[in-house]
């Protein structure tokens, strides 16, 4: 049975997966081909670097974080929106194996491409290249690398699961999972909108309390890592931390789920008050700061434009979501 249900599971996440031997092909093949050509010509100092984001591609990272969030909604907002669910649901077997399977497959796949494309790298950069990579990089920093990059991935995946536990249909996780993942964005420009335009706080008052909202408290933190002077133990820990939360809450949540409401924005009604009040209240302050930068942050229009935003923005978000149905 378990067998039948991960080939069903991949027969339906297809496209992404097939896009990922695409992506791998086009990151580890030509990157490789790229560095063969181009090799002399860095500094003996840069030869290392470009060395390791071949061999461990940050390229295929950042695109995989795209093509998992796909392969989760075609997983579960897909299956729940054309009511395959149903279906599924009624098979004899743990309702909860279904979630973990999902899980299972995006993890593996962001295990095994990267791992093959290391060695394809490998072997074209000392048959083709004469360059053994070994001499230029260590293990401890393709490592590195990898570890972010992993999580990096599968913190997305779980993120993207999480938000199709709630969701009853493919727009309601992507938007979701959209706002989950970049919610510390939102907050931290929510924060400045209010408190520089609307409270006349300066931003060095600001940048200290709430910097942590783009250099821990997010995913992005560990792709970046190379980008920025940062010490990563925070941002793995709270990685580490809201996967496995995420993992524990969803895999409750999603054999909780009423069957009889797939195909809405959510399947517990409950929770839509509070979406549409948080969403309403995210989208109008950061609307409300566009005008005021717009408008050389005058602070009598940013307030006028919060007036004015709140309503239509809150009647909108309860004609989309529905207040309790």
């Amino acid at each position: 049975m378990v067998k039948q249900l991960i080939r069903y599971h991949i027969k339906q996440g297809i496209w992404p997966l097939a896009c990922f031997i695409l992506l791998a092909i086009f990151s580890y093949g030509f990157g490789s081909y790229t560095v063969i050509n181009e090799f002399e010509n860095y500094e003996a100092s840069q030869q290392p670097a470009l060395l390791n984001t071949v061999l461990v591609s940050p390229f295929f990272a950042g695109f995989a974080a795209i093509l998992i969030a796909v392969f989760a909604i075609l997983m579960l907002g897909s299956e729940r929106g054309s009511g395959r669910s149903l279906i599924l649901h009624a098979l004899p077997f743990p309702k909860v194996w279904l979630f973990w399977i999902k899980w299972a497959i995006g993890v593996v796949t962001l295990i095994v491409f990267p791992i093959i494309g290391f060695f394809v790298s490998w072997l074209l950069l000392q048959a083709f290249g004469g360059i053994n990579p070994f001499d230029y990089v260590t293990w401890s920093s393709l490592f590195q690398d990898f570890g972010l990059f992993l999580l990096f991935d599968v913190t997305i995946l779980t993120i993207f699961l999480f938000a199709g536990t709630i969701a009853g249909d493919i727009i309601g996780q992507l938007l979701l999972g959209t706002f989950f993942l970049f919610l510390n964005y939102f907050t931290y420009f929510s924060i400045y909108a209010v408190a520089l335009l609307g409270f006349g706080v300066t931003y060095e008052e600001l940048d200290k309390p709430t910097s942590f909202l783009m250099t821990i408290t997010t995913p992005f933190a560990l792709f970046f890592e190379s980008n920025v002077d940062l010490n990563l133990t925070y941002p793995v820990l709270f990685c580490l931390a809201l996967t496995i939360a995420l993992l524990f809450f969803g895999s409750r949540l999603y054999i909780r789920g009423a069957n009889e409401r797939l195909g809405r924005f959510t399947i517990f009604p409950k929770l839509h008050p509070a979406l549409i009040i948080t969403f309403s209240i995210y989208t109008t302050i950061l609307l409300a700061g566009i005008i005021g930068l717009i408008s050389s942050e005058n602070q009598f229009l940013y307030w006028l434009a919060i007036v004015i935003l709140a309503w239509p923005t809150f009647s909108s978000y309860r004609r989309m979501i529905g207040w309790s149905r």
